[in-house]
């Protein structure tokens, strides 16, 4: 430059280098090196949209390879191959049990056993978790292939328990020992939501469900504890019949074993959806568990409001059901309603009377009336409130009251026994029936029923009369009765104490002074009988042969004339049954037909009879088979036991023979020293 005089550019040079290398649009291989080198480091970041390149840019080669980033999103999105998974998959099934009692027999103690020493090693406090633990463990473990019925119906009740090993069965049953109520109903309330949350995803549920058995089966109340909640989830699950089916039998295992809250589960859980077609068949085959092991103490349990929505349902809605439920449902009612009345049926019937009059409504059906009316006649003769109770509800309920008149009108004959207590009761019920009849006649605007009411009335009081005036024949019977008895205490008495002297009969007369006067009046009546009896040895015979040779030809024609007459008459016969065939082929060509309809109305008066005496039968076995039940434990018990009664008898027979044999013995030496003695003056 200073050569020259002027002056130089100092980048022109490399300007010009570059330019001469930059003639074809390409950069050359020292210089793509030199910008790779200067250039910023790119990390790469996972995305699936593809890599955006504008024109004069970098080469998508370099980038390419210097990154290794995916040339498309084809390769990021690609999914795996399935052909490992599907041979894993047929591994899988190849171990899995086909049924349920091979699962329930797999299952190894080893196993639960490590698995609750690490969780109890790791959670020392919290039993609740080891329970957790343990009953996922059998839920994974027992998943057959074949899944079975969610009620497991057609099983024994402790199907699937039963096939458990033993071994088994002791691990979890020392687990579950060691906790409390509080956890203990909270685990089961996490075992049924698992179950239930598990079937409506159609996975497996089993192991829980073998979990809840175990649990119910040894601490039935924790059961109970979330009963409510269980109720709102049954009505949440209603439209899910297989889940809904699990919770009905899960909750149900507490009361397989326990009345009380067997009866709880069924009033409360299960009684709701009997009604409905999916689950009546289990409702009423639990019913029939929970009753069929006897009765306990239900009282308060099985309250009014129960009984009658289980009356109602049988009486007036089960015939939507099938008919094998609804007879499985009618064979139960009878257990039912003994459950009902039979806690304290003397204090209790009261608070039924009320709701069977009201529902005994002139329309109701044949079947649901004759039930009303023979629990309202147990009503009134076994509570004697009941009485006044109909006579504040009489006015309300004339058209009942007057069925209800009109029944006890036609059974008072057989009533009438059974209502020995209550029949001043009964009386004056009936007898304000009739002036309350009275008043409402004399009101100008009729009133329903008053006329049938008026009717029953009237018969039942002249039932009541009749049945009155029975009962006061019957009064010598009854004095004989009483009369056989004394006599019968009287020989026991003397007996008991080996003379009549010694017995308390004989000090009685003794302390009273009347020993002397039944000395003499037995002197005088052996006087008065032994001449009787010689008497009688000495004339009857004569008597007796000459009444023959008086009265004996008479007789004698007597019986000769009466076998003429029995001939003459077996002749008759003879010849009118020869006659019949011909009258009776008369008799058919006049009146045709006649013969057959006799026939016909004959057999089915017959009918008519056997249906009678039938129906008389079952109405009458009832009552007699109270009056047997209480002659059984109230009369003949004690001394009065049977074989007791035998006893006596036995030996009053024997007694009475031998002072008979004694007495016949002394009247013959008596009679003896009487017809000797003259000869020996």
């Amino acid at each position: 430059m200073a050569d020259t005089g002027e002056w130089e550019l100092v980048g022109k040079p490399s300007k010009k280098n570059k330019n001469a290398s930059v003639t074809n649009g390409k950069l050359s291989k020292e210089e793509k090196k030199q910008f790779l080198n200067k250039a910023p480091r790119i990390i790469p970041t996972v995305s699936t949209s593809p890599v955006k390149y504008f024109p004069g840019c970098i080469d998508v080669e370099v980038i390419g390879k210097e990154n290794r980033l995916p040339n498309s999103p084809k390769a990021v999105s690609e999914p795996p191959k399935k052909k490992p998974e599907k041979k894993k998959k047929k591994d899988n099934a190849l171990h899995q049990p086909g049924t349920l009692e091979e699962a329930v027999r797999r299952l190894s103690v080893a196993q639960m056993q490590n698995l609750l020493d690490v969780v109890v090693s790791r959670f020392h406090d919290s039993p609740l978790i080891w329970l957790k633990d343990l009953a996922s463990y059998l839920n994974v473990r027992v998943n057959p292939i074949h899944s079975p019925d969610p009620a497991f119906r057609g099983h024994p009740l402790d199907y699937p328990v039963s096939f458990m090993n033993e071994e088994v069965k002791k691990l979890v049953l020392s687990t579950v020992s060691g906790c409390s109520d509080g956890v203990l109903a909270a685990f089961h309330k996490h075992c049924v939501q698992a179950m239930v949350q598990e079937q409506v995803k159609g996975l497996g549920v089993v192991g829980y469900k073998i979990f809840i058995q175990i649990l119910a089966m040894h601490r039935p109340e924790v059961g109970v504890v979330n009963l409510p909640f269980y109720c709102e989830l049954r009505q949440d699950l209603q439209s899910q019949t297989p889940a809904c089916l699990s919770l009905l039998w899960a909750v149900g295992q507490s009361g397989v074993g326990n009345f009380t809250i067997g009866l709880r589960v069924w009033l409360e859980l299960m009684m709701p959806v009997i009604g409905l077609k999916n689950y009546s068949s289990l409702v009423v085959e639990y019913g029939s568990m929970v009753f069929g092991g006897g009765a306990g103490e239900s009282g308060n349990v099985l309250g009014v409001r129960q009984f009658y929505s289980i009356f109602d349902f049988t009486w007036t809605t089960s015939a939507s059901l099938p008919k094998s439920v609804q007879r499985q449902l009618f064979a139960l009612y009878p257990k039912v309603k003994t459950t009902a009345f039979s806690s304290s049926p003397e204090n209790t019937l009261r608070n039924f009377f009320p709701s069977f009059l009201r529902r005994l409504d002139p329309y109701t059906p044949h079947p649901l009336r004759v039930e009303l009316l023979t629990c309202l006649v147990q009503c009134l003769t076994q509570d004697t409130q009941c009485w006044s109770i109909w006579s504040q509800l009489y006015l309300k309920h004339l058209p009942q009251s007057a069925i209800l008149l009109h029944h006890l009108g036609e059974e008072w004959n057989v009533l009438g026994q059974s209502l020995r207590v209550q029949v001043r009761e009964a009386r004056e019920a009936v007898a304000g029936f009739a002036r309350s009849n009275k008043q409402l006649a004399v009101k100008s605007r009729a009133v329903t029923g008053v006329r049938e009411a008026t009717e029953a009335t009237q018969v039942l009081l002249s039932q009541m009369k009749v049945v009155q005036e029975k009962s006061k024949a019957k009064t010598p019977r009854i004095m004989k009765l009483l009369g056989l008895l004394l006599v019968a205490a009287i020989i026991w008495d003397i007996k008991s104490a080996g003379s009549f002297y010694g017995s308390r009969v004989g000090q009685t007369v003794e302390r009273l002074g009347v020993v002397p006067y039944l000395e003499a009046f037995g002197r005088a009546s052996r006087k008065a009988f032994i001449q009787s009896y010689r008497w009688c040895v000495m004339n009857v015979p004569i008597m007796y042969s000459r009444s023959c040779e008086l009265a004996g030809p008479y007789l004698q024609l007597v019986v000769e004339k009466t076998s003429v007459v029995w001939g003459y008459c077996w002749g008759l016969l003879e010849t009118a049954a020869a006659y019949i065939p011909v009258a009776k082929q008369k008799f058919e060509t006049s009146l045709p037909g006649v013969s057959a309809a006799l026939t016909h109305y004959g057999s089915v008066g017959w009918q008519l009879l056997q249906d009678g005496y039938a129906n008389i039968r079952e109405a009458s076995a009832p009552y007699l088979l109270q009056a047997h039940q209480f002659l059984i434990t109230k009369v003949f018990v004690g001394p009065l036991a049977p074989e007791k009664l035998q006893e006596h008898l036995v030996w009053a027979i024997d007694y009475v023979s031998q002072h008979l044999g004694r007495l016949h013995s002394g009247l013959v030496n008596a009679l003896n020293d009487t017809t000797l003695s003259p000869k020996a003056v």
